[in-house]
């Protein structure tokens, strides 16, 4: 054998043998290593991001700065680095702080968890800068920029890290289902489109004897089986080595799943109990307990109750909006010019809305149809039945023959919905919000009209970013109350965020 390849036999038969010695671990002694080996996966990413974000801010302190303004010396203070030496110590300490190396958090939420996490550690930088009395030898505009580029640089590595960890096995956390029913289908989907949290559902366990052999297949063409009873849960976790485990069974009585979640809480790494509380809110619930500890409690808030909350949205509203109009005057300029150039006709259409407290305003939209549009409809619902039928279901024609050339592209692209900022800017819509809606749809929202009209309707929200035109009524119904019951202003930052790549991809418009 050449010594090249006497090296690299070496190597694979120590890669075999340590991969057997794991195997040959005792459970817990496993469980708390694959811990180490996770946290310190994560916290190398973190490490890289805030390197990057400091070499970012050094570049635009020493070269950048500089050029714009004389008011920044291109010499910074001598032995900086000396000097900041503690500064990712904050920073890990602020995203220690935040629970973000122990629990698993979808991307959006963990995202501004970072985001709070940094801004944390940039107060508490320079509060130490400024009772150390160091403003001389440890430049604050380096700090400021550490902080600016490390709210971008922070998530964008854990998204691009976390993926990476768990295609190579070590940020995947394999799981079993308790609950092969709607719920236990509902919690599969919902991980297999949230990869980013690392959980892979290896099987399903359920009583039902006709589930016993249920396949499910998920989006990624996976089939997932159901593999016994909530009996069989112990062999099953010494078959399959997974230890953690999702309680996804609403329809246990209460006694029952108490006993079930308790006897599995002995033998099982992790439990995770889904609860039939579908329709409450669930961001910024708390659980609490009372009464000698026996009593859990779920505390929930109205956000859209709190006029400080009101406020907040308003004010973002007035500033991003104006923000956004000003960057996109020239592009909307454009656009009039081509609607007027493509069929006679105004630029701008102004369509009757129903707004927050049920009053209605004009909502202004490019035109993307012809003049006649209403007597063009009228006549085709007359004449065609299949037209007619789609009309009331969805007050929406997928193949409108109304649509002019300009049109189809403005929908396709949203940009007909543009002009909308001066609606938000008039204060009768919000940037994000529930979808405006047409005297004759309020009877479809039924009850849930009443969480409508605590909001003004939104450019962006919920139903666009989760399908548009393509999820049925009642669903986009049930979206427009989820977003009124969960309400925050970082849920309206990300449903800009994300409406941007959903516009893009040009997915369910029409």
């Amino acid at each position: 054998m050449v010594p090249n390849e006497s090296r690299v036999a070496t190597v694979h038969n120590a890669t075999i043998g340590a991969a057997q010695l794991l195997t040959t671990l005792p459970r817990p002694l496993k469980l708390q290593l694959r811990k180490v080996i996770e946290l310190t996966s994560v916290l190398t990413v973190d490490l890289g991001a805030l390197g990057i974000s400091v070499a970012l801010a050094y570049f635009a302190r020493v070269f950048i700065l500089p050029w714009l303004s004389g008011a920044f010396p291109p010499e910074l203070p001598p032995n900086l680095p000396e000097r900041l030496w503690w500064l990712p110590a904050v920073f890990l300490g602020a995203i220690v702080y935040e629970g973000l190396y122990t629990k698993r958090y979808s991307f959006w939420r963990e995202c501004g968890l970072l985001i709070k996490a940094a801004t944390l550690a940039f107060l508490v930088s320079l509060s130490i800068v400024t009772l150390a009395k160091t403003g001389g030898e440890v430049s604050r505009t380096l700090v400021v920029l550490i902080w600016f580029f490390s709210l971008v640089m922070l998530p964008a590595f854990r998204y691009t890290g976390k993926n990476l960890l768990a295609r190579a096995g070590i940020w995947e956390k394999k799981v079993l289902v308790l609950g092969a029913g709607r719920t236990g289908e509902l919690v599969m989907q919902a991980l297999d489109r949230e990869p980013y949290m690392g959980y892979r559902v290896v099987g399903l366990l359920d009583d039902d004897p006709e589930k016993k052999y249920r396949i499910f297949t998920v989006n990624g063409g996976a089939r997932v089986k159901v593999l016994g009873g909530f009996r069989d849960s112990d062999n099953v976790m010494a078959e399959t080595g997974v230890y953690n485990v999702i309680v996804a069974a609403p329809g246990l009585a209460g006694n029952v799943l108490v006993g079930l979640v308790n006897r599995l809480q002995r033998v099982c790494d992790s439990v995770i109990v889904v609860p039939d509380l579908f329709g409450l809110p669930v961001m910024g619930v708390e659980a609490s307990y009372f009464f000698d500890d026996r009593f859990l409690a779920l505390r929930l808030k109205n956000n859209l109750a709190s006029r400080t909350n009101i406020f907040l949205k308003r004010a973002f509203d007035l500033t991003a909006g104006a923000v956004v109009l000003l960057l996109l005057l020239p592009v909307m300029a454009a656009i009039a010019l081509a609607v007027k150039l493509d069929s006679p006709g105004p630029a701008v259409f102004a369509h009757r809305r129903i707004g927050r407290g049920g009053r209605e305003f004009m909502c202004y939209k490019f035109r993307t149809m012809v003049v006649d549009a209403q007597e063009v409809l009228d006549k085709l619902l007359k004449e065609n039945p299949v037209f007619r039928e789609e009309w009331e279901r969805d007050f929406k024609l997928k193949d409108d023959p109304r649509i002019t050339r300009v049109g189809r592209f403005l929908r396709k692209t949203s940009l007909d919905e543009l002009p909308q900022i001066f609606n938000v800017i008039k204060g009768e819509m919000s940037l994000a919000g529930p979808r405006p809606i047409v005297r004759k749809e309020i009877e479809k929202y039924k009850e849930n009209i009443k969480y409508f009209y605590q909001v003004r309707p939104g450019l962006t929200g919920l139903w666009q970013i989760s399908g548009r035109n393509e999820i049925e009524y009642d669903e986009r119904v049930q979206l427009d109350a989820w977003y009124v019951r969960n309400w925050s202003l970082w849920l309206d930052i990300t449903l800009l965020l994300r409406t941007v790549a959903v516009v893009t991809a040009r997915k369910g418009a029409y």
